[in-house]
Order: structure tokens, then C-alpha cells, then sequence
């Protein structure tokens, strides 16, 4: 795909922009208007705008993850250690890319039509690949030796992941999120210590 940058941009802004109010409720017309192109040069650049979603959902999920991997230190060893260094991370990546984290949100949350197929595989297909890189080499020596390591570390991983997404809310936007990160960040202090007082030795 040649796209002269500028207008890759303009393009790439104004469907993250649109694309926050789910697939199904977005317009071409408002992200070709926002560009400031012609809807034939928005079409001849990116295909459809199923096309253009997932093009922009890989786009985005890329440029995210590989500022975290950048990031995120894999020398810890504790694997609640690390989940704590990746959601301060996860708040960190969102101030600083807020349209991004406001699109994939929306992505996950939203109605996605006839690309919602597409997106849960993406899923699956994300979390066979991340997660395991972002658990590998854990220390299972810090956990009790009456528990099946894989076990304790899918406990984890269930209550983390759960809580976060009891706290996700299609109604919110990430303004709306800014001023509960205190309480966040505490309460996911809680159930690391309960955790760690259950599942390690």
C-alpha cells in the first residue's frame, strides 16, 4: 500500500477518531470529511472499511505492544511482581497514547458486526502469543510446593484479568478512568497481597 504519509496519517487519526463509536456505528463519510480526502482515495488506500478496521486494529495492537515489550522487565521473576510492573505500565501507554487505548477499547467492548468474528479471533490469536512470552521463566520455586504451579499461576491470572475487566465499561471514557487509578492501583494491590499469602510459600 503507497500512501503518501501525511495523508496515511490524516487518514489512520480521523478512523481511530470515528472508530471509538464501534464498527457499527461509524461512518466512511465522517472519517473521510475528518481527513480531508475523498472517499474514493480513502477506499483505493485501505479497500473497504472492514478492510480499514482491521488494518487499523493490527496497527494499533503493534504499535502498542512493541513499546511494552520494550518496556517491561522480563528479568523479575515474580509473576506478581511482573503483573503489577505490566499494568503500571498498561497506565503509563495510556496516557500517553490515549486515542489508541480509546480505540481498542472500543474495539472489545463495542458492537463490531460482520468484523466481529475477525476480532475474537484476534484474540485468541493475542493471547496465544503474548502470554506466554509475557509468563515465560517465572519462578515457580516462590510458590507452595502443595499446589500444581500451572494451576497457581492460571489463579492469577483469572483474578487479574477478571478484576480489570469487571472495572472496563463501554459507558466510560478513559477521562472518566483517570480518576480512579488511585483506587485501582490499591485495590490491585489487595488481591496481589492476598494472592501472594494463598499461593506462595
Amino acid at each position: 500500500m503507497a500512501v503518501d504519509a501525511d495523508k496515511r496519517d490524516r487518514i489512520l487519526n480521523a478512523a481511530m477518531k470515528e472508530f471509538t463509536k464501534g464498527y457499527k456505528n461509524s461512518s466512511t463519510d465522517a472519517i473521510v470529511r475528518e481527513a480531508g480526502i475523498s472517499k474514493g482515495l480513502l477506499f483505493h488506500y485501505f479497500g473497504t472499511k472492514k478492510d480499514l478496521f482491521l488494518f487499523l486494529h493490527e496497527y494499533a495492537l503493534k504499535m502498542i505492544l512493541g513499546e511494552f515489550f520494550n518496556l517491561i522487565n522480563l528479568e523479575q521473576r515474580d509473576i506478581l511482581e511482573r503483573w503489577r510492573q505490566v499494568i503500571l505500565l498498561k497506565i503509563d501507554l495510556v496516557h500517553k497514547y490515549p486515542a489508541i487505548f480509546a480505540f481498542i477499547t472500543a474495539v472489545y467492548l463495542g458492537e463490531n458486526g460482520d468484523v466481529a468474528g475477525d476480532i475474537d479471533k484476534r484474540k485468541a490469536a493475542f493471547s496465544e502469543a503474548v502470554y506466554p512470552k509475557l509468563f515465560s521463566d517465572v519462578d515457580i520455586s516462590l510458590l507452595r510446593d502443595d499446589i500444581d504451579p500451572q494451576k497457581a499461576i492460571d489463579v492469577i491470572v483469572f483474578t487479574m484479568e477478571g478484576y480489570a475487566n469487571r472495572e472496563v465499561s463501554p459507558e466510560k471514557t478513559l477521562d472518566d478512568y483517570e480518576p480512579e487509578y488511585e483506587r485501582f492501583l490499591k485495590e490491585v494491590d489487595a488481591y496481589i497481597t492476598l494472592l501472594r499469602k494463598c499461593l506462595y510459600k
